[in-house]
């Protein structure tokens, strides 16, 4: 049963052992550090919450689909195996593999440390070669903000638009008085 818990967490991102808690896998933002110019990826990271947990069924139907049994038979072996985990927890504690390991604090509450992800896939991504340019000069002897260091953005808007959006906002009271005169017109015939 252990082997189908971490990837079921992993597709599902929760996970809920009855009597025990629930795990849920949440992804840090990514984070940028401006001083070593690196961009740390983000990284996800098992929570839980030892709280009382109404049935999964569709953790059940998986459980089921994977051992190839029924899943009334899944629902006891996975009973079982709950039992089992709680026993370990009296006596110590009990691992999860891929997931952490359950102790139980002096209080009897039962609290979770999880192993370190192995995120070789995420890198941090250095941006040392690159060369910003700031969007305003500043003197030497003025802080720079970061606000300063932003890079500059070419305007890609063509000469030819630029005169044309320039006319429809300069003539805008020409239509206005059109439509002004329409409708004194339409009131002086209305009064007639």
């Amino acid at each position: 049963m252990n082997e189908l818990l971490f990837p079921y967490l992993l597709v599902h991102q929760r996970l809920g052992i009855p009597g025990i808690g629930s795990f849920q896998l949440v992804r840090t933002a990514p984070e940028v550090d401006w001083e070593q110019k690196t961009v740390h990826p983000p990284v996800q990271q098992i929570s839980f919450v030892p709280e009382t947990m109404e049935a999964d069924h569709h953790f059940y139907r998986t459980v089921a689909q994977q051992l190839n049994i029924t899943e009334v038979a899944a629902i006891q072996q996975f009973t079982e195996f709950s039992y089992q985990l709680r026993e370990q927890l009296q006596q110590g504690g009990a691992l999860l593999p891929g997931i952490g390991t359950l102790l139980l604090n002096p209080d009897g509450e039962v609290f979770f440390r999880p192993i370190s992800q192995n995120n070789q896939f995420s890198k941090n991504i250095s941006f040392q070669h690159m060369q910003l340019t700031p969007a305003a000069s500043t003197s030497n002897s003025e802080p720079v903000s970061i606000s300063d260091t932003i890079p500059a953005v070419e305007n890609v808007t063509a000469n030819e638009e630029v005169p044309a959006e320039n006319e429809t906002k300069d003539n805008w009271w020409i239509y206005a008085i059109i439509l002004t005169v329409i409708g004194l017109a339409a009131l002086l015939i209305a009064f007639l």
